[in-house]
């Protein structure tokens, strides 16, 4: 069978998707993971066949600022569709310029893509391949207002029917955390997520059991918000001090450099593996991205949520409901305020490893798969 993966060109988009891609090379498929140049990267890193069919992240970054839009000036309730329509909805026009007619000429039996990347429910329609919509977490019940907006335009650019809210729509988002992320869909499958994976090779560049305390904690502000230095800065000021060791991990291509000398007990280095990283974890400290809270929760940790924008303050309430985070938001970030929540991190344990348990009791993506007719 021929399976199509298509995602939006960002680490955190195409990590929900590994477990099916490796499902399915392990069954024998032939696989394909279309995106922009960012998302071709990561995958092509990992041995993952690839198709650039753009634009990049970056592209579409720079289109959405040359439309004029300025979500700053609109009202808070309009900013997040306006972003999205103007730079994801945008960006399937251009990406299923380039995808569709590669699609149609290797005529994919399946075609996998989530709900931010809509060129791949075309390509599918255009194909006649049978079509899933995968998750990425907690996302908003209403997320499919969003991301949806403008797909019946494209459906009818491509000549295509609208029939997307009708496909099997993988479900990765722990239940506890949230029963009704992107509530639109009505055949909803339940999907084990993970961590991410551990490529041949790969290690921590530190030794940690040379850190001075037992515990240990993951600072990030995952691969979009890590510009943020003062945010950073802060956190660290209310963390450092703690009988903890503290792991930052400051974004992709980063110099460590930038946050200046740190004691003993903070080691700084620009990315590293949730999937690595996090056995060796009490807790983590993040901007809270969907997919950094599932993968908290894959290994039972609970999280102190600094939400910095997107869909960050949805996920880190979600979160915090469920009892497994607690949240600063940015008016009341603080080193005493950090250093505060941080120490109350072990008294939320208990919640998260239950989490941990009900996702252990979800479907692997090799059933889901043979489900699928795999």
């Amino acid at each position: 069978m021929r399976i199509l993966f298509s995602t939006w060109p960002a680490h955190g988009h195409l990590l929900p998707l590994l477990p099916m891609i490796r499902a399915a090379q392990q069954a024998g498929h032939d696989v394909v993971l279309a995106s922009g140049a960012e998302g071709v990267a990561e995958a092509a890193r990992r041995g993952i066949p690839t198709w650039d069919v753009g634009p990049s992240r970056a592209e579409a970054d720079a289109d959405f600022r040359a439309s004029g839009v300025n979500p700053a000036a609109l009202p808070p309730e309009e900013r997040m569709p306006a972003i999205i329509s103007g730079m994801f909805g945008a960006a399937a026009f251009r990406r299923a310029g380039n995808l569709v007619p590669r699609a149609e000429q290797w005529r994919p039996d399946l075609v996998v893509h989530p709900i931010t990347e809509l060129a791949g429910a075309i390509a599918a329609a255009r194909t006649g391949a049978r079509h899933v919509v995968h998750g990425l977490g907690p996302l908003p019940a209403e997320a499919w207002d969003w991301f949806g907006a403008r797909y019946p335009e494209l459906c009818e650019r491509w000549n295509v029917a609208d029939h997307i809210l009708g496909v099997p729509y993988l479900d990765n988002c722990p239940p506890s955390l949230q029963d009704d992320a992107v509530a639109a869909f009505r055949d909803r499958w339940a999907l084990r997520p993970t961590s991410g994976e551990v490529l041949p090779g790969e290690r921590l560049p530190w030794d940690l059991s040379t850190l001075p305390y037992e515990t240990t904690l993951h600072l990030t502000l995952g691969t979009l918000f890590f510009g943020a230095t003062e945010v950073f800065q802060t956190a660290l000021a209310g963390l450092r001090d703690l009988p903890v060791n503290v792991v930052v991990a400051l974004g992709p291509g980063s110099d460590p450099a930038r946050l200046g000398p740190q004691p003993s007990n903070v080691l700084v280095t620009d990315f590293v593996p949730h999937a690595l990283l996090l056995p060796h974890c009490a807790g983590l400290v993040t901007q809270g991205g969907a997919g950094t809270i599932v993968a908290a929760l894959c290994h039972g940790l609970p999280h102190l949520i600094l939400p910095q924008g997107a869909d960050q303050f949805v996920n880190s309430a979600r979160a915090a409901a469920a009892g497994v985070a607690t949240v600063l938001p940015p008016h009341e970030l603080s080193p005493a305020t950090v250093a505060k929540a941080a120490g109350e991190l072990p008294a939320l344990r208990a919640n998260a490893r239950a989490v941990q348990a009900e996702i252990s009791g979800l479907p692997e993506a090799g059933a889901v798969l043979e489900r699928l007719g795999g």
